[in-house]
């Protein structure tokens, strides 16, 4: 993933993101190529795995994996508009898409047994419940259905994380943006680009204007990625 500085999100950010069970792309490359399945995961911060669970018969987890798997979780993404950007009246712009991302790249591990399958179904659901609702099923069952499943970790060994969240815009773009999203709801953008993307901008358009004396910043087009 190509991730210039002013994207680059800080590893503090991206922890946090995996803190969070949330569902990613599985992708692992085979010899006949790459396949991916959407699944959730969980992050097991004492061994350092992301942890999920396949069907026994996805051919992710029958197949041999060559070379490490990777793991792409989305936290948030939205079409954005020219016409939402204060300055477009001054400089017509292009539309682009805004997102948050998270790439991680690690060893696969399978285990088909079933108490193994069932454990990994378990601590997840665990994370969402705040009551036992699998106990009710019973253990026997269970078991007999997680006979179908197999658990899957995969090693967080690297991270990459973007945030293309308008950071390199006008300070004012970035307000009116805000203003725009909150309108459609959305609520993890914002919160992003008020917290992160607004003070850059701010940082980075009074660092520009005091490098050209005090003069007013020139409204530019500014790049997709």
């Amino acid at each position: 993933m190509y991730v210039p500085n002013h994207f680059r999100l800080s590893d503090e950010h991206a922890r946090r993101l995996l803190a969070t069970p949330r569902v990613g792309n599985l992708i692992t490359v085979h010899d006949d190529g790459p396949d991916a399945t959407l699944v959730p995961f969980f992050h097991d911060e004492r061994r350092n795995v992301l942890v999920t669970h396949l069907v026994r018969n996805n051919p992710q987890a029958a197949l041999e994996v060559n070379g490490p798997a990777m793991v792409v979780f989305d936290e948030a993404d939205a079409y954005v508009s020219p016409r939402w950007y204060a300055t477009n009246d001054k400089l017509p712009n292009v539309p682009t898409w805004d997102y948050i991302t998270v790439h991680v790249w690690g060893p696969m591990r399978v285990d088909a047994s079933p108490e193994a399958a069932l454990a990994a179904a378990r601590q997840l659901t665990e994370r969402f419940e705040d009551e036992d609702v699998l106990g009710p099923v019973g253990e026997e069952k269970l078991l007999r259905m997680a006979r179908a499943i197999v658990r899957v970790e995969v090693g967080v060994d690297r991270i990459e994380a973007k945030a293309k969240m308008s950071q390199n815009r006008h300070p004012d773009d970035v307000r009116s943006l805000i203003e725009a999203l909150q309108d459609q709801g959305e609520t993890t953008m914002v919160d992003f680009l008020r917290t992160v993307s607004l003070p850059h901008a701010e940082q980075r358009h009074a660092m520009i204007s005091e490098l050209r004396g005090g003069q007013a910043v020139d409204v530019r087009l500014n790049p997709a990625d």
